[in-house]
């Protein structure tokens, strides 16, 4: 007994079909979708590089900001130190000028009082003279 199967023809037409189906579903929508989703890591990919790069030269720059910011604290410091004893050098200067100018007008003032000192006696001198010469005359008129 044969069964005599003969293959349908509407079976291998569906197939057919569905491999076309899955060959255009594959082409319109695997195919753009896979491609899509390629595209995106390779986006993040390259942003995550990207990041990476900025995270280290920004890593370098504030490392350089620190180094420049230390340089300028020491070069303020400097400065400063050099300011101070600029001022204590000035201020020396200033005090010796001072006490020189202080010590040259006290000479000129002992100067000047010498000098009066040095008149009055002069003029002392010639009034005691006066005086002695008129007690003289008196003396010597009362007894001539």
């Amino acid at each position: 007994m044969d069964i005599g199967v003969v293959p349908n023809v509407t079976l291998f037409l569906q197939a057919v079909l569905f491999l076309a189906f899955v060959f255009i579903v594959n082409l319109l929508f695997v195919k753009p979708y896979t491609r899509a989703m390629e595209e995106r890591e390779e986006i993040v990919r390259k942003n995550r590089e990207e990041a990476s790069r900025l995270r280290e030269e920004a890593s370098r720059y504030l490392e350089e900001a620190r180094r420049v910011l230390e340089e300028a604290r020491a070069e303020a410091n400097r400065i400063l130190d050099e300011a101070k004893r600029e001022a204590g050098r000035v201020r020396a200067e200033v005090v010796e000028k001072a006490e020189k100018e202080a010590q040259e007008e006290v000479s000129r003032a002992v100067s000047e009082i010498r000098r009066s000192l040095e008149e009055e006696k002069a003029k002392l001198e010639k009034a005691v003279r006066d005086i002695a010469e008129t007690i003289v005359r008196k003396i010597l008129g009362e007894a001539a």
